[in-house]
C-alpha cells in the first residue's frame, strides 16, 4: 500500500517575551525584536489563537529579561547591557499579570521553550553574541550559564509561569554538537531539557550528527531548523512559499500585525496556509514538540514493508537513537480508500479518513509501550 511517514511540522518562535521591542543593537544593547510598536498582551493571544486553529502548541521561545520583577539579573552582569545596574521599567506594569494570564489560561494551544535573559553577552566593554554560546559556537563559562538557566528557571516561577521547560532554542544560533560531557547538551541534560531545534548549518559540529536532521548527545536531542524563514523584524510576514523541514522557524513580529488589534488578520493567512500544508500527504502537523520530535525520528530511522499480516515496520534504526524524548508514538499517512492494515509490532491509537488529502491518518504506537503517555 503506498504508505508514508509523513514529515511532522513544530512552529517555533523566537524571541517572544520582549516589551520593548526597539533594536538598541547600534547602542550596544539587545537587538530585541525589532518591531515598530511596544508589545502587548494581545501579542501572546496571537500565538495561541495560531495554536488552537491549528491543533498545536507552537513553542514561544522566552527572553525573560523584562519579565524580572525581582531585578534578579543585577546578580548576572554579563547577562544585561545595564550590569549591575541593572533596572527593568517594566517590572511593575499590569502588562506582565495580563500575559501571564493568558500564557496559562491558553496552555494548550502554546509551549513555553527556553531561549535567553536578554540574548546576548556583556563580559567585556561591548555586547557580544550571544548568550550560550560566541559566534564559534563556543560555550560560555559554565558555572555562568548555570546561573542563567537558575535565573530563568526563578523568572518563570516569579511570574507564575511554571516550571522549565524542555525545550531549547539557542540565542543567535549559536551552538555546537560533539563537545560531549563538557559541552552545552550536558548542561541542559541537566536542567531536564530534551528538545534543541537550530539550524545544522551554523551548528559547530565536532562530529558528524545521527541523521541528516538528528543530533543526539547526552540523550538531548537536536532537530535542524533549516532555512527558508522570513526576516527576523518583518511584522505580518508572508508565509514562505516553500517549507521543506519539520521546523517553521519564525521570529515573534512574523506573526504580528503594526496595528495589535489587527493581529488575527496575520495570523488568518498563516492558518489557512498551514492547514493547506498540514493536508499533503507527505506531512502533519504535530500536537506539540515532543510528538513531532518522536515523529521525525520516525521518519528519519523507521522502514516500511508489506507483509502478508499487513504493513510491518522495521524500528532497529530508531532504537539506535539514544534519547531522553519518548519515540513510542507516530503517525502514518495511507493513500486510497482501503484502509490500512498492520502487522503484529504497532498498536492502533486513532483513525481518520481525509477528503482533503484523500488518505487514512492512523496514529501509533509501538506495541508494549504505554499507551496512556
Amino acid at each position: 500500500m503506498n504508505t508514508t511517514i509523513p514529515l511532522p511540522v513544530q512552529i517555533v518562535i523566537d524571541d517572544v517575551g520582549w516589551w520593548t521591542a526597539t533594536d538598541g543593537s547600534a547602542t550596544g544593547e539587545p537587538y530585541r525584536s525589532g518591531m515598530s510598536r511596544a508589545h502587548v498582551p494581545a501579542d501572546y493571544l496571537a500565538i495561541a489563537e495560531l495554536g488552537r486553529r491549528l491543533g498545536m502548541r507552537p513553542q514561544a521561545a522566552m527572553m525573560l529579561c523584562d519579565w524580572d520583577r525581582d531585578l534578579l539579573l543585577r546578580g548576572l552582569p554579563e547577562a544585561t547591557w545595564m550590569g549591575k545596574a541593572w533596572d527593568n521599567p517594566w517590572r511593575h506594569h499590569r502588562h506582565l499579570d495580563e500575559a501571564a494570564q493568558i500564557l496559562n489560561d491558553r496552555a494548550d494551544h502554546l509551549e513555553l521553550v527556553v531561549h535567553g535573559l536578554a540574548h546576548e553577552w556583556w563580559g567585556g566593554d561591548t555586547m557580544e553574541r550571544a548568550e550560550w554560546a560566541d559566534r564559534a559556537g563556543v560555550m560560555r563559562r559554565r558555572h555562568l550559564l548555570v546561573r542563567h538557566l537558575e535565573t530563568y528557571a526563578a523568572i518563570l516561577e516569579g511570574n507564575n509561569l511554571g516550571s522549565m521547560p524542555s525545550s531549547f532554542v539557542p540565542c543567535a544560533f549559536n551552538h555546537a554538537f560533539g563537545d560531549g560531557d563538557a559541552g552545552i547538551h550536558r548542561l541542559l541534560a541537566d536542567f531536564g531539557i530534551l528538545c534543541v531545534s537550530t539550524p545544522f548549518a551554523s551548528m559547530r559540529q565536532e562530529r558528524p550528527p545521527q541523521t541528516a536532521r538528528i543530533a543526539v548527545e547526552c540523550g538531548v536531542m537536536t532537530v535542524d531548523r533549516g532555512g527558508g524563514a522570513p526576516p527576523w523584524n518583518a511584522a505580518a510576514a508572508a508565509p514562505p512559499v516553500a517549507m521543506t523541514g519539520p521546523i517553521i522557524g519564525l521570529h515573534w513580529p512574523n506573526l504580528l500585525h503594526a496595528e495589535a488589534e489587527r493581529n488575527d488578520e496575520v495570523i488568518d493567512s498563516w492558518v489557512t496556509h498551514l492547514q493547506q500544508l498540514g493536508r499533503r500527504p507527505d506531512r502533519w502537523l504535530a500536537p506539540d514538540t515532543l510528538r513531532a520530535w518522536s515523529q521525525l525520528a520516525h521518519v528519519e530511522c523507521t522502514r516500511i514493508r508489506e507483509t502478508t499480516a499487513g504493513l510491518a515496520f522495521d524500528f532497529s534504526g530508531l532504537d539506535e537513537l539514544t534519547v531522553r524524548v519518548p519515540l513510542d508514538r507516530f503517525v502514518a499517512k495511507t493513500a486510497g480508500r482501503q484502509p490500512p492494515r498492520f502487522a503484529d509490532g504497532v498498536r492502533v491509537l486513532a483513525e481518520s479518513w481525509e477528503d482533503a488529502s484523500s488518505c487514512w491518518v492512523t496514529q501509533l504506537q509501538r506495541a508494549g509501550s504505554d499507551a496512556s503517555k
